[in-house]
């Protein structure tokens, strides 16, 4: 018996990595009905998954188990992503209390000052955000090293480099890919995410995660709470939404010039987006 992560799941197989080794696996007794996922934490004996740990969080898009990290993957050109894009997946990322790194890709394409122009908002925030190139290999040692343990997903929109950051961070992980290839040959397979590892105690969905551009389904007073540099300002009143009310430490900040006001702007634009949708929180 020995522990291990379910690194995808065909039908009624799983492909496991254990303390035994890579390896199928096939749900045993009532967990064939209740399903496995990429991502779950599970005991194995013999030739069976005996038993599934508790989850800690569960994505629907792509449908993975325990993912912790979110790779928020964006670019400047070929194609144009534009910060406000990338702050709604950012804000998909804090509902799910994600850990994120913004990966700012193909930055062979263009200067460097645009590259940290790009960035800088992010970066004051807090968040870790890196320039890359899959092209050059300029920065893929530096996300390697920043990439901490734990299961993460990438997201972005089409065309900016996803595929080509999974294969650089992990080799395409010739051994699983070999042995995904063969099940998917077989019967009963069902279009899943894949994990491969990317080095000690980190795995990477194949898929692109969670990318559409809705903002998250919350009440509007909820929105300061996804922005990690509007926390602990010190505003008058603890409900304050950070657009017209006396004393905010927000609004002072922003015109003193330390916050960011792009990334103002464009709260007030999502705040105002989500009251003005039907309510649906009680």
């Amino acid at each position: 018996m020995s522990e291990g992560v379910v690194l995808r799941v065909y039908g009624d197989r799983a492909l496991v990595r254990s303390t035994e080794g890579l390896a199928e696996y096939r749900p045993k007794g009532s967990l064939r009905k209740d399903g496995l996922l990429a991502g779950d934490r599970v005991t194995v004996q013999g030739e069976h998954v005996v038993a599934v740990h508790a989850r800690l969080s569960q994505l629907g898009r792509p449908p993975v188990a325990n993912a912790s990290i979110l790779l928020a993957v964006t670019c400047v050109r070929d194609p144009a992503v534009s910060q406000g894009d990338l702050d709604r997946l950012l804000l998909q990322a804090e509902a799910q209390a994600l850990t994120t790194l913004v990966v700012l890709n193909k930055c062979d394409l263009i200067a460097a000052e645009e590259a940290q122009d790009y960035l800088r908002p992010y970066r004051a925030a807090g968040y870790t955000a890196l320039r890359v190139s899959t092209r050059t290999g300029e920065g893929i040692g530096d996300l390697r090293t920043a990439l901490p343990p734990g299961i993460a997903v990438l997201a972005g929109q089409s065309g900016v480099g996803k595929s080509s950051i999974l294969g650089s961070l992990t080799g395409d992980d010739v051994e699983i890919g070999r042995i995904t290839e063969k099940l998917r040959r077989g019967r009963h397979t069902t279009r899943a995410a894949t994990l491969y590892e990317a080095g000690p105690g980190r795995l990477i969905a194949d898929t692109p995660g969670f990318s559409d551009l809705d903002l998250p389904d919350i009440p509007p007073e909820r929105l300061p709470m996804l922005y990690p540099e509007m926390q602990g300002r010190g505003c008058r009143f603890a409900d304050c939404r950070h657009r017209a009310e006396p004393d905010c430490a927000v609004i002072a900040a922003v015109g003193e010039g330390r916050l960011d006001a792009g990334r103002y702007r464009r709260y007030l634009e999502f705040l105002a987006e989500i009251e003005g949708r039907p309510k649906r929180w009680h």
